[in-house]
């Protein structure tokens, strides 16, 4: 059965769905939404492939290691980052991405009058760097996309994808920004290395990146929900659900001034294009 939309990025471990999860996504896939859920370490991606397991159809893995998950002693030898525990998971069937990975710049503190502070942000940036090259090699060996995650990052996250699609000519999966927060021009740099980006429902709040969106081409934008955060529908209700991605998709239509269920085809094709592992 083909979706009709294709949410590409919740969380569904989180605690707060933990004693409805089956009718949360039920009312998903009732209203034709299946869903990819992501992983932020090892022990949430571990979480992301059980729950794809539970669900027969219509709910699939990323896994990741969240670049806020990386501190300044990831990579001491006695707290090593086990990467070859996410090689394992990575062969399973219904993982259809690696993500959330990235960088992520914006909470590092980094005081160039406190020498103490500044030598642990350059530590925290440097590993941040070194794990997500990590996720990089692992997606050319197992030619799985990624699920980027970059705040106040993307100059220099652009520099690493850049050196490294030119190390991947005829490598077929790229991968999807994920609630994107940089700039027309950077976004453009995205597209050109083969990246969507997904819209999240602080499209259905007003002006958000509209400029963005508009100017987006077709075959390169895709939606989500980031839930349980980053609700579509700002009063009343703080949880988000991915049964909520229609209000994002039905925002994203009308600022491009498509009919709904014209977003919601393309972006579904773009999505099966770019996560060639989920079966229709």
């Amino acid at each position: 059965m083909m979706p009709r939309l294709i949410d590409t990025h919740a969380h569904l471990d989180s605690d707060i769905y933990a004693r409805e999860l089956d009718h949360i996504v039920k009312r998903a896939h009732d209203d034709g939404i299946w869903i990819v859920t992501i992983g932020n370490d090892y022990e949430s991606s571990v979480r992301a492939v059980a729950l794809a397991e539970r669900y027969p159809e219509g709910v699939y893995a990323a896994i990741g290691l969240h670049p806020s998950k990386v501190d300044d002693n990831a990579f001491a030898e006695d707290k090593l980052v086990d990467f070859e525990l996410f090689r394992k998971l990575a062969a399973h069937p219904k993982v259809v991405a690696l993500g959330e990975t990235g960088l992520d710049y914006a909470d590092v503190a980094e005081e160039p009058r406190i020498a103490v502070a500044h030598q642990e942000a350059m530590r925290i940036k440097h590993n941040q760097r070194t794990a997500f090259g990590a996720f990089l090699q692992l997606s050319r060996e197992f030619r799985l996309p990624l699920m980027l995650h970059c705040r106040e990052a993307h100059e220099e996250m652009l520099g690493m994808l850049e050196d490294w699609s030119e190390a991947s000519v005829g490598f077929d999966a790229r991968g999807i920004v994920h609630c994107f927060s940089g700039t027309w021009q950077q976004a453009r740099r995205y597209y050109n290395l083969d990246f969507g980006i997904s819209f999240t429902g602080t499209m259905a709040h007003g002006a958000y990146q509209v400029d963005i969106l508009k100017k987006s081409p077709e075959s390169r934008i895709a939606v989500e929900s980031d839930c349980p955060f980053l609700t579509a529908m700002p009063w009343g209700i703080r949880r988000s659900e991915p049964a909520y991605l229609d209000i994002v998709a039905r925002s994203v239509a009308a600022l491009r001034g498509v009919a709904p269920e014209v977003l919601a085809r393309t972006t579904t094709e773009n999505v099966l294009r770019m996560l060639k592992r989920i079966k229709v």
